[in-house]
């Protein structure tokens, strides 16, 4: 199959077998692994050959970024403590743990053991995340999962390297150590540095098209240098997204954030999905690759048994002790930590690092890799489909308190600006304009305030605002098209009112979820 055929092939795969898992309430994820699995059964169909430094390259970058650039380097800091237990010690403790029994059960050389514990060291919050968004969960234990995930790919892809490098030769356990917090310490500064850059030249920048091509630079500008100098690539990724994350209010303009955000938001799932898709592609080939095959489904569940167990063991031993030595107060309470040991979920970034172990120096790779995919397959597939029944049954659903969060965070913001106009009509702002927007907040106010009327459980006197407005909207959409046959107006012009609408149903359509 030709490359661009075969690209063509795995778009439309990805794009039907996703939208089987969103109309079916499944993971995305586990329905394209199983699906890519399922594909590769079909007599006569060529199984796209991947390359490891393409893979590692190709994925990881962009996906890092993606998700450190969106997160919170507030909340990231305000849960520290818990954040560093998981993303450190726990990701150490399971490399470990998945290497003793890798070593001494599956019979793999220990340098091979380190590579599939590092492996699947990181967590992905993919689908918890959206299970507890959809059911109002505590934001807290959200916070803590993309924390957790997005620290721990960093720990756990620094090991990863540390044991592909370590094939063939016998290292002690300081000069590991050593090693370990060189490669860190050097990726995080190398991250700091090209996120600094970067920021500059966007802020000099300031055009949306040329902002998106300088944000995609961005983690290939920090992983090559630092991979080249011999320390972390990820971590250089992952420390240059917070940064940009950090400040991206005085980077870029509200358009230019938009396009960008829904640029990596878009890429984000795409890379994610051809990761599961490619992976399962590759199982029956390796399958028939291993010797003594047989034993395969023994040592996967083992592989498991062991990952959920030791952050299980985590979660309901090293908190207490830390709290009470350490911390001195607790951060999660016995149902969160429940919820939390529950959503270790393996994902893209295991799928990728598994995938980009270097063929040559690891005759067990294809081993590696199944023992990876079936982890990666288990952890996503049970979690998965029992996490909402778990958060339901430990009472942890706060759908409409979420919802009274949000209107009480919008009024806010309302008020001030409306403050801020009162300010400004005594300082001489012309009264026609201030008026005009006084009525167009104080319009918000009244919706706000309908809403919190409506969580309370008082009842809906009135018209349903986000219906009425959709239907505004929609009028305003179809004389734009009426415009458009006219071809009275600039068709650039007829596109920037069209992109204007549909950011305000968008805006409207996520205000009534």
């Amino acid at each position: 199959m030709a490359g661009a055929e075969a690209l063509v092939f795995l778009l439309l795969a990805v794009a039907l077998l996703a939208s089987v898992g969103l109309r079916w309430n499944v993971p995305y994820p586990v329905v394209l692994v199983v699906g890519g699995l399922a594909l590769s059964l079909v007599p006569g169909l060529p199984v796209p050959e991947l390359d490891p430094d393409v893979v590692f390259f190709a994925f990881l970058p962009p996906l890092l970024y993606a998700a450190a650039f969106q997160a919170s380097a507030y909340e990231l800091r305000a849960n520290a403590a818990p954040i560093g237990l998981l993303a450190v010690g726990l990701v150490l403790v399971t490399v470990v743990a998945v290497a003793a029994v890798g070593h001494w059960v599956v019979g793999l050389p220990w340098a091979a053991a380190f590579v599939l514990g590092a492996v699947l060291g990181p967590t992905d919050p993919v689908s918890a995340g959206a299970v507890i968004r959809r059911l109002g969960a505590p934001a807290r234990i959200e916070t803590i999962l993309e924390g957790e995930a997005l620290v721990n790919d960093g720990t756990a892809l620094t090991a990863w390297k540390l044991a592909i490098a370590a094939a063939g030769t016998t290292l002690s356990a300081g000069h590991v150590a050593w090693k370990f917090a060189v490669v860190a310490a050097g990726g995080i500064a190398i991250g700091a540095a090209v996120g600094w850059l970067s920021a500059r030249l966007r802020i000099a920048a300031r055009e949306p098209s040329i902002d998106v091509v300088l944000s995609v630079l961005t983690p290939f500008a920090a992983y090559v240098p630092a991979e080249r100098l011999g320390v972390s690539g990820v971590l250089a990724v992952v420390t240059a997204g917070v940064y940009i994350g950090t400040r991206s209010l005085e980077i870029s303009e509200a358009g230019a954030r938009l396009r960008t955000l829904a640029f990596w938001q878009a890429s984000e799932f795409l890379l994610n999905s051809l990761l599961f898709l490619l992976l399962g592609l590759q199982v029956r080939r390796i399958v028939g690759d291993i010797e003594n095959s047989a034993s395969l489904v023994g040592e996967a569940a083992l592989v498991v048994l062991t990952v959920v167990g030791v952050r299980f063991a985590w979660m309901f031993l090293v908190p207490e002790i830390a709290d009470l030595s350490i911390i001195g107060r607790s951060y999660t309470n016995v149902r969160e930590r429940l919820v939390l040991a529950w959503s270790g979920m393996r994902g893209a970034v295991s799928l990728a690092a598994a995938l980009a172990i270097p063929v040559d120096a690891f005759p067990d790779r294809d081993r590696i890799i199944f023992l990876a995919y079936a982890a990666v397959v288990v952890t996503l597939a049970i979690p998965g489909l029992t996490l909402a029944p778990l958060i339901e049954r430990l009472g942890l659903g706060q759908s409409e308190e979420r919802r009274r969060r949000e209107v009480e965070a919008r009024l806010r913001l309302t008020d001030a600006a409306l403050e801020r106009l009162e300010e400004m009509a005594e300082h001489g702002a012309p009264d026609d304009a201030v008026e005009r927007l006084r009525d167009r907040y104080q319009a918000r106010v009244d919706r706000l305030q309908n809403r919190l009327e409506v969580a309370d459980g008082h009842p809906d006197h009135g018209t349903d605002p986000a219906r009425v407005q959709i239907d505004v909207l929609s009028h305003e959409r179809d004389v734009l098209g009426e415009m458009r046959r006219e071809r009275a107006f600039p068709p650039e012009l007829l596109r920037s009112l069209e992109a204007e609408i549909d950011v305000d149903e968008a805006r409207v359509r996520s205000r009534g979820r």
